[in-house]
Formats: structure tokens, sequence, C-alpha cells
């Protein structure tokens, strides 16, 4: 006879694998400083990237202005600008990243342990049916 709590648990537990069980179990390989700083080593490269071509589409949309005013400019003081936005928005996407990827995986890691006392149950409820059939 099928157990109808079995069944409910079972069919929760195969949608929780089919739908977000697949990337917690890859997050599970590593620590949550290790996670959180993969993920930030991986927001600062794209940042930085981004930035990049902003500054290139800035410099090609001033380009004639750059090369009137040449001898003229303080490249010193533009570069300073231009380190000074990048570090002001690396920090903000890097403050962004640690608080995202650490919230992310704590409550990735509280689903685990739903599914985990949900597999406990399980396997409870068949040592049960086992001993129910042995008699």
């Amino acid at each position: 006879m099928l157990n109808e709590d079995k069944v409910k648990l079972m069919a929760r537990m195969a949608m929780y694998e089919k739908k977000k069980g697949k990337k917690i179990m890859k997050m599970t390989k590593y620590f949550q400083g290790d996670y959180v700083s993969w993920n930030m080593i991986k927001t600062a490269i794209a940042a930085t990237v981004a930035y990049l071509i902003v500054a290139a589409c800035w410099a090609l949309y001033h380009l004639e202005y750059l090369m009137e005013n040449l001898y003229t400019l303080d490249f010193a003081d533009l570069i300073k600008k231009f380190l000074t936005y990048y570090v002001v928005l690396l920090v903000g996407y890097l403050v962004l990243s640690y608080t995202i990827y650490s919230i992310k995986y704590s409550v990735s890691m509280k689903s685990l342990k739903r599914f985990r006392a949900n597999l406990k149950k399980v396997k409870q409820i068949n040592q049960e049916e086992a001993k129910g059939g042995e008699d």
C-alpha cells in the first residue's frame, strides 16, 4: 500500500532537485568563503571590462575635443579622475556582490538542510514500512 505522506515528500523533493537542486548541489562543493570569493572575482572582472568599454566610448565620443586640446590637457588629472571613478565603481560592485552571494549561499544551505531532513523522513518511512512488512 502506498503511503501518501511518502509520495508527497518524494514529489516535493523531485521538484526541488529538478528546479533548484542542480545549482545548489554545485554550490555545496565550496565553502562559503570560497564561493563568495570566486563570484567576487568574476564580478570584478566583469566590472573592469564594462568600465573599460564605457571609458573607450567616452574617449571616442570626446575624441575631437581631446585632439584639439592634446597639449593643454592635464592628463595626470584626467587619469586620476578615471581611476577614482573606477575604484568607486569596483568597490560598490564588490560590496554588492559580497552581500548578494553571501545571502544566496546561506539561503541555499538552509534549503539543502530542509531537503536532507525530508530525505531522512523518507528513509524513516521506508524503515517503518519494512518493519511493518516483516510482521
